[in-house]
């Protein structure tokens, strides 16, 4: 694991551990700036340079996040056919690396193909317990400006863990901009939005005020606000929730899109595969 002060003084200077699966520095943001997520704004080009778009048929249906050279973090329920629990296979799948506009790609953006899918073995498609998966590249990618991987939580286990309850987050993918299609379609522009992350019980409080059963899982992180109106939504499934960890202009991903329901309703926020739960499973598939 890679910190950026010691466990001694980390309440003081207020950063986050972190784990870095890369061989460069990790959550580093672009410096490069031009100037849907529901609720949300566009994102920089480069802002967040370890989110992908996962694409099927050429076509944009989930987000992705960049751990290293090789591997990408994104949700399990992504690679399920929608066929029973049969899942896709590593040919059917192409990632487009630094992608930003889906209708209009830059220089910068190019597509890679898959070797291979590690769903979490405990996940079952149709099911939200487990949501969570990694791709491995067919070769490794080179890292530039516009290409970095991001940082990712520290294992809960771990002495120097620290709670992310009440946090302030942001959210980012390609995603629909309304539950309701009629008053808004996927985005093309890469959003990002911000969301803060809430305590579970406190959700699971939220949920059942609105006559919802939902079992909201210790594995899950719940993000969004009491009075809805910003939130993921379809096709941000799989994307990366941010947190800063304390650093000038770094960031690490404490969750990924998993599900909810509906988009933005008030007290029914987001749920999120929290990554601090499977940070063993990660490092097994990436030290293979």
């Amino acid at each position: 694991m890679q910190i950026e002060c010691s466990l001694i003084i980390m309440l003081m200077c207020g950063i986050n551990a972190f784990n870095n699966f890369a061989d460069v520095k990790c959550g580093r943001k672009s410096v490069r700036r031009d100037g849907k997520i529901v609720g949300g704004t566009n994102a920089d080009k480069g802002e967040f340079p370890w989110l992908v778009s996962i694409t099927r048929r050429g076509g944009h249906f989930c987000g992705g996040t960049l751990i290293s050279n090789r591997f990408i973090l994104t949700a399990g329920h992504c690679l399920c056919t929608g066929i029973g629990t049969d899942t896709v296979k590593p040919t059917h799948i192409k990632v487009t690396i630094a992608q930003h506009d889906l209708t209009n790609k830059s220089s910068d953006a190019y597509e890679m193909t898959l070797k291979a899918i590690s769903i979490h073995p405990d996940y079952t498609c149709g099911k939200v317990k487990d949501d969570i998966a990694i791709l491995e590249l067919d070769n490794k990618l080179v890292w530039s400006d516009s290409v970095s991987p991001a940082c990712l939580a520290a294992s809960s286990d771990e002495d120097d863990y620290r709670p992310i309850d009440g946090l302030p987050a942001v959210v980012a993918g390609w995603g629909w901009t309304n539950e309701d299609s009629s008053k808004g379609g996927r985005a093309k522009i890469l959003q990002k939005a911000k969301v803060n992350v809430i305590r579970t019980e406190k959700c699971r409080q939220w949920f059942q005020s609105q006559g919802k059963k939902t079992k909201i899982q210790n594995t899950q992180i719940c993000a969004g606000h009491e009075q809805g109106g910003i939130d993921a939504c379809w096709a941000d499934s799989g994307g990366p929730l941010m947190i800063e960890t304390g650093a000038v202009d770094q960031m690490m991903v404490v969750g990924v899109v998993s599900t909810g329901i509906g988009c933005a309703r008030p007290f029914l926020p987001g749920l999120y595969t929290r990554i601090s739960e499977y940070i063993p499973w990660v490092r097994e598939i990436v030290n293979k």
